[in-house]
């Protein structure tokens, strides 16, 4: 007789039959449990050895930026690629029953996705028709080269950047911009909370300018312009906040700040058009000038300043405060 679970009905075990006795539930699971143990650590494992290969390849790229000159202005992306000298393909607004976008610097509430956050904004790219204008039918490897290339990122930071899209993916080796719709920080530049706004793909010109008007100078964001926006506010108005307790989060959002920081300096004009339209200035080019790439190190470095100075308890200042001081400079 074949063994089978004990019930609230068995009394005894009858061990007198044979194969056959009173077995605890989770006995019966112990197939199913050391198939699932065994697939889990398969997945560690490979994330754990992209983790490593990353890691050496970015030192790679460490050294060698030591010792290569950087790249000349004007020639910052690669003269074989759009946006040689600050020359884009003309800017088309995307067509909603046909194109997919996708809303910019969001969040998967899950800590396995964490990595796409700090990805550089797809959806202005793809307004400029790159790597084509639907936004549809992306591989990773076109993302991470369009990435890598747009905006002078290291092609390990590329890889990085794109590599938990695979999670959307569904088995299809590619995915639409609109896919990463599922993804929504808090604090953002772009559109309010969730809480506050359920349409999330679509720009808030007026939040975009309240928080470049935060700019110490008045032209230029800097690492402490960056700590001080959008967290402490959201803190205050959000009773969902989802970075309360989330290192993860917090971590990961300062990562985008980070790298709106290296390309464009801080510069208010360049990320007004950027976050708000959508669009890539005229003559723009990324502002980090590497020779083989801005690379994870540099992110990490700078995501590090901006965290550490971040005070989410911080008095706010009023808008009126801000525009008196952005009118004295």
């Amino acid at each position: 007789m074949q063994a089978r679970s004990c019930t609230s009905n068995d009394i005894r075990c009858l061990s007198h039959v044979p194969n056959y006795c009173c077995r605890p539930p989770w006995l019966t699971n112990l197939p199913q449990l050391s198939a699932f143990l065994e697939g889990l650590s398969i997945a560690l494992a490979s994330v754990l050895l992209f983790a490593v290969w990353l890691t050496v390849r970015d030192l790679y790229y460490c050294i060698t930026n030591l010792f290569l000159p950087r790249r000349h202005v004007g020639s910052v992306v690669p003269f074989d690629h759009l946006g040689h000298g600050g020359v884009w393909p003309q800017f088309q607004a995307p067509i909603q029953a046909t194109n997919s976008r996708s809303p910019c610097q969001r969040m998967f509430r899950f800590p396995f996705t964490m990595l796409l956050l700090t990805r550089p904004r797809p959806k202005a790219l793809a307004n400029h028709d790159i790597p084509h204008g639907s936004g549809k039918h992306i591989s990773y490897k076109q993302l991470s080269h369009v990435i890598q290339h747009a905006h002078n990122l290291a092609p390990s930071l590329a890889d990085q950047l794109t590599a938990s899209t695979y999670q959307l993916d569904q088995g299809r080796g590619w995915i639409d911009l609109q896919d990463l719709s599922a993804l929504n920080p808090d604090a953002s530049f772009t559109p309010p909370d969730i809480d506050f706004c359920l349409d999330q793909g679509v720009p808030h010109p007026d939040l975009v300018e309240k928080c470049l008007s935060h700019a110490s100078n008045g032209k230029s964001l800097s690492l402490d312009d960056f700590s001080c926006l959008r967290r402490a506010e959201c803190r205050r108005t959000n009773g969902q906040y989802s970075m309360t307790w989330g290192f993860l989060y917090q971590f990961f959002g300062s990562g985008n700040n980070a790298l709106m920081y290296s390309f464009f300096s801080g510069d208010v004009t360049d990320l007004g058009i950027w976050l708000a339209e959508e669009r890539i200035t005229d003559q723009w080019e990324p502002k980090n000038r590497e020779a083989r790439g801005h690379m994870i190190l540099q992110a990490m470095s700078t995501t590090l300043i901006i965290e550490l100075n971040i005070n989410e308890r911080q008095k706010l200042r009023s808008e009126n405060t801000v525009s008196n001081e952005a009118r004295e400079l």
